[in-house]
């Protein structure tokens, strides 16, 4: 072997320095900022990690990136990003302040959304129970908007602690100077799993996670991720998946806090402590009195411990005594106020007041206990007393005084009234709401001369639902804020103007022309007269946000009743809306026709349960077993078909059962329909393990004979226990414990459940752990642009992935062309049901088959 020289190795070691340098100024360098919030984003021995780490990582590499890390905590992290000194940042939200300071890519990265974390002792199952808590939160993050927003939206006391990171909030739990901590649910689903915090129900802010640049600057980094992005998001075997599960934490367990008292149950129990305490108290003072009756020393002393006014006026009125509340009730020391009367301290009006009281008591010697609202020195508002006053006398039973007993009870009045204010009033207008129009109808119907000077409207924002989406619920209120404060400076001191529903407002008109064409004439007018003033813009923050209101109006001559009025209005609002909004739809003959048509469904539905008209069609489900597809249940789908009405369709027939109250017969029957279509299967040898799922409403899981049903027909056939049934998301909020219990109930009887349309509404991850279900239903929505959108392919992946997290079966509905059956199978889902495989029909037809 040659031997090379020392000088050959240093001229290829320079070489190779030269190359390798050549090929580095090749590289982009991109400064990151990194803020410490694992699993997401986070240091790991001077490298960027986490979700957010691993997957800028591989996109670094396709690009050829050199990744420069400068760790910063969050608000700094901003800070600098906006002046330049960081090229990218990951793990932004993108909310419209940040939009003029800071550019971002269209796909989003990563779903998130945020959560309350409390220390395992706290008791925070919803929003109220933050009044007074103290909550520590990222500084200049979407969390502490939200808290604050909150805050002053409920009128409630939440103390900030603001932190630099997620790990100093969990941090400061640990040492006791939080009650909880507001995070995302990775990060706060990692540390319930490895320390004694708990997961509360509390979930806000579900958001879309981006890398953000300075505003106009690295414009081609977010054209990258972009292209990166909706490559690996169309690979449901790509990195961006692997790292979401390698990085995915669940908590190990969660066990829901009690449930908030109801408002009305906490009136009730401060009416009844304040009751006994008064008793505790004169029981207190009357005891000690005589126990300590030679002890003026110890007597002094009780009475100036006990929270309320305690005092001794003679046959003249003055005071004898008074103790220490008293004293500072009028500023002055005790000694300064013995000898002086009310008159001394109070205004002439309150002081009659008081003296005409203790007069009462002193002439007739009787005890009395009543209300006293009473002007006290210094103070602009009245404060409300209860107060008990006895008679003083001697052994030889002449009175010589008299001894009272107040105490101040302004607080519980202020709330009283507040809570009788909430039960005639909109909390987010301040307008009249629901149960103060249907008294004030009710009063106008009995009393009015004649009904032909009354009408009422009922306006309608359009499309509200999707300007409240793209705008946030937070100026979505702030819309309806300006939308009743303009109906307000419209409105007439005979009119009422209040808030039916979310967007939906009224107007009460009263004092209208009798003869007709007058009428309609300044009807006109004035309803112009609003339209004027609503269809305006409206300044929501930095946004000029224009909307249309479609008008539905009835006259109180056209109805009998206040339900049959508001009835007449709702069909004029309807037909308004089908027009295409922006219109104004009086209440007429042809609404009296589709009125009537609903009059006579409430009847003729009646009957028809009652003769059992109404039959149950089954649509089959099905489940690709390897190549063969195999029937494993029906949905009981119920049917009307009526002599002179003809089909009439579910659609229209359930909502006049929900609003009628029918729907609990007409559950029954069509659990009894379902129960004898099981044991009629059973003679087939291909349906015998088939199930039928029955649909559940809200209204009939919450009757009290609910359970006791289900019980009859599982005691009375053993085919019951092939009943599956299926629950919509709306069942769940509330009373999910209620709910839970039920089911853990019937579930341990062997009914199965499901939770249908799943996606659709809103369910927290923690009530699906809470709850026996068996199976997940993707709604038909979903299914059916599965080819086309993105969007509904990823929710559906999603939904999947959580079923199988929760070892839960999946069925998607509305399956309707194979194409979407192999994309459902590619993703997961094995189980099918829709026009593809099988229409509903009778009973007898599957029968037959």
């Amino acid at each position: 072997m040659k031997t090379i020289s020392v000088s050959v190795w240093l001229l290829l070691l320079l070489l190779t320095t030269g190359f390798s340098n050549a090929a580095h100024s090749q590289s982009r360098e991109v400064v990151v900022g990194v803020y410490h919030n694992p699993p997401k984003l986070f240091l790991a021995d001077e490298t960027i990690s986490g979700i957010h780490g691993d997957l800028l990582t591989h996109i670094a590499q396709q690009h050829d990136w050199e990744i420069t890390v400068r760790e910063c905590h969050w608000s700094q992290c901003l800070e600098w990003l906006q002046d330049g000194q960081l090229d990218l940042l990951p793990d932004v939200a993108d909310e419209p302040s940040r939009r003029q300071l800071f550019d971002f890519h269209q796909e989003p990265a990563l779903l998130s959304w945020s959560q309350l974390y409390a220390s395992a002792g706290q008791q925070i199952s919803s929003l109220l129970d933050l009044e007074g808590k103290r909550v520590a939160v990222l500084s200049d993050s979407v969390q502490q908007k939200y808290l604050n927003n909150l805050a002053s939206s409920f009128d409630l006391e939440i103390d900030m602690f603001f932190v630099d990171s997620y790990a100093e909030g969990f941090a400061a739990i640990k040492d006791g100077k939080v009650d909880a901590v507001a995070t995302n649910q990775f990060y706060g689903n990692q540390q319930v799993a490895q320390s004694s915090v708990a997961m509360t129900p509390i979930m806000f802010l579900p958001n879309k996670l981006y890398f953000a640049t300075a505003a106009g600057k690295n414009g081609d980094l977010l054209a990258a991720i972009d292209n990166e992005l909706i490559q690996l998001k169309s690979d449901s075997d790509s990195v961006y998946y692997n790292i979401l599960d390698r990085w995915n934490a669940q908590p190990e367990s969660f066990v829901l806090p009690n449930w908030v008292w109801p408002v009305g149950a906490a009136l009730l129990l401060l009416s009844l402590f304040l009751l006994a305490f008064n008793r505790l108290l004169k029981k207190a003072v009357k005891e000690k009195t005589r126990a300590l009756s030679d002890s003026e020393h110890k007597l002094e002393t009780i009475l100036n411990s006990v929270d309320a006014y305690i005092f001794i006026k003679n046959p003249e009125l003055k005071y004898q005594y008074v103790n220490k509340k008293v004293a500072e009730l009028f500023g002055r020391r005790a000694e300064e106020i013995i000898g002086l009367k009310d008159s001394d301290f109070f205004a002439k009006e309150t002081a009659q007041q008081l003296a005409d009281n203790d007069q009462q008591v002193i002439k007739t010697g009787r005890r009395m206990a009543r209300h006293e609202f009473n002007q006290i020195p210094g103070e602009s508002t009245q404060r409300a007393f209860w107060s008990v006053k006895v008679a003083l006398q001697d052994s030889k039973g002449k009175t010589i005084g008299l001894c009272g007993i107040s105490t101040d009870i302004s607080e519980y009045e202020e709330l009283k009234s507040q809570l009788e204010e909430l039960a005639y009033f909109d909390v987010l207008t301040g307008l009249a709401n629901r149960r103060l129009l249907l008294e004030k109808v009710d009063y106008l119907y009995q009393h009015s001369d004649s009904q032909r000077e009354n009408a009422l409207v009922v306006l309608d924002i359009d499309k509200f639902k999707n300007i409240n989406d793209a705008l946030g619920h937070e100026l979505g209120d702030i819309l309806l804020q300006q939308f009743a404060s303009r109906l307000e400076q419209v409105m007439q001191p005979h009119e009422l103007a209040g808030r039916l529903a979310s967007d939906e407002f009224f107007i009460l008109l009263q004092q209208l022309p009798v003869e007709h064409e007058t009428r309609q004439n300044y009807l006109q007018q004035r309803l112009q007269q609003f339209r004027s003033q609503l269809d305006q813009p409206y300044q929501l923050g930095a946004k000029t946000q224009g909307v249309s209101v479609s008008l539905g109006v009835s006259f109180f001559d056209e109805s009998t009743t206040a339900d049959s009025l508001l009835k007449a209005v709702d069909l004029a609002m309807s037909k308004a809306k089908s027009m295409g909004g922006g219109v104004t739809q009086f209440f007429n003959q042809g609404l009296q026709h589709a009125f009537n048509r609903q009059l006579r469904l409430e009847n003729e539905l009646r009957l028809a349960i009652q003769h059992k008209d109404l039959v149950i069609y089954l649509q089959p489900q099905f489940e690709q077993r390897g190549s063969n597809t195999e029937c494993i249940g029906f949905e009981a789908l119920l049917r009307w078909q009526h002599k002179q009405l003809g089909t009439v369709s579910p659609a229209e027939f359930i909502p006049v059962a929900e609003l009628t109250g029918q729907m609990p017969a007409l559950h029954s029957l069509v659990l009894e329909q379902s129960v004898a279509a099981l044991q009629r299967l059973q003679t087939r040898s291909e349906y015998q393990r088939c199930t039928v799922a029955v649909n559940v409403s809200a209204s009939q899981f919450k009757q009290s004979n609910f359970l006791q049903e289900l019980e009859q027909l599982l005691s009375n056939s053993p085919y019951a226990k092939n009943l599956e049934l299926e629950l919509t998301e709306n069942i769940l909020v509330d009373d999910i414990e209620g709910t839970a219990e039920l089911m853990d109930v019937l579930n341990n009887q062997g009914l199965q459940f499901s939770l249908d349309d799943f996606g659709t509404g809103y369910s927290s991850l923690s009530y699906l752990k809470r709850l026996p279900l068996r199976q997940l239903k993707i709604d038909q929505s979903f299914v059916r642009d599965l080819l086309n959108d993105a969007h509904d392919a990823a929710i559906v992946r999603t939904i999947i992935a959580l079923a199988k997290s929760l070892g839960l079966e999946v069925l998607a509905e509305g399956v309707e062309t194979d194409e979407q059956r192999q994309k459902l199978l590619t993703l997961g889902c094995k189980r099918y049901q829709g026009y593809l495989l099988g229409r509903p029909q009778p009973l007898e037809y599957w029968l037959n088959q």
